[in-house]
């Protein structure tokens, strides 16, 4: 086998290896893209059930903490009042705060008994993609 050839072989194999490792990146992503939309949708239906008033969402920031497994998603009610939503897990339990130092006295009002059968919510949601 000359020298041409046995590069031609190599240059064939990295090029499959390449291809085949963006298919996989890209199956990946978007499956995790899905599960975080997913979770979006979760944290917007509680907000709807548990307050009133609630008009928009926009997601600001997801950070996945590897060591203790927990989610943590920022986002915005309203254009005015920032939360901190905290995920045991994709599909955990929901824990939410309010970013208090920073909503100027802005602040989420409780319902006094949470909503059950909310149906579908009109509520403008703006997703963040993790990157």
């Amino acid at each position: 086998m000359t020298v041409k050839k046995k590069v031609i072989i190599l240059l064939g194999i990295v090029a499959i290896l390449v291809m085949g490792g963006i298919a996989m990146f890209n199956s990946f992503t978007g499956k995790e893209e899905s599960k975080y939309k997913y979770e979006q949708n979760r944290m917007v239906e509680y907000l709807a059930q548990n307050y009133e008033g609630i008009e928009k969402v926009e997601f600001t920031e997801i950070d996945h903490n590897a060591m203790t497994g927990t989610y943590n998603f920022d986002a915005t009610v309203n254009d005015k009042i920032e939360v901190r939503f905290v995920l045991r897990g994709l599909k955990g339990d929901i824990y939410m705060n309010e970013l208090y130092s920073r909503n100027f006295g802005n602040r989420l009002i409780k319902l006094d008994e949470p909503i059950d059968n909310l149906g579908k919510p009109k509520i403008r949601i703006v997703y963040k993609e993790e990157r």
